[in-house]
């Protein structure tokens, strides 16, 4: 199955609605794309929806995901949007994320992560990107 990522800008706000299934072999190359992104448009505020897709790290894999992510992602904050079927597992990756330093909360519902983000009347984008894997 395709692997989605439907990215829209506003701003230093980028929304990055995640679908299809998770090919675990592609988490640096997708990372690595979302990082250029978040430079080219001087992005400090990211809302990541994984409602619609398919597949989770398990611990000890979120945790060593975790251990690749860029320095300079510390300076930013990411409001993550899941099922709270998968709330254990984030529950870990989150408390991880913030002992290493970086701003990463996860959220059962958009508002809240919004409200977070500091972004509830973000309505409107000036940019989307589509990319497909």
């Amino acid at each position: 199955m395709n692997y989605t990522i439907n990215y829209s800008i506003r701003g230093n706000f980028l929304r990055a609605d995640i679908s299809g299934e998770y090919p675990m072999s592609k988490f640096h190359e997708i990372s690595s794309n979302m990082d250029k992104v978040i430079d080219e448009h001087g992005i400090d505020k990211i809302l990541v929806d994984l409602r619609g897709f398919k597949g989770r790290y398990g611990v000890y894999d979120g945790l060593q995901r975790i251990e690749t992510f860029r320095e300079e992602s510390k300076y930013l904050q990411f409001a993550i949007v899941d099922r709270i079927e998968n709330k254990t597992n984030n529950d870990f990756f989150e408390n991880a994320s913030f002992n290493r330093g970086y701003k990463l909360l996860f959220f059962y519902n958009e508002e809240d992560a919004k409200k977070w983000l500091g972004i509830e009347n973000n309505k409107e984008f000036e940019k989307t990107l589509l990319i497909e894997y």
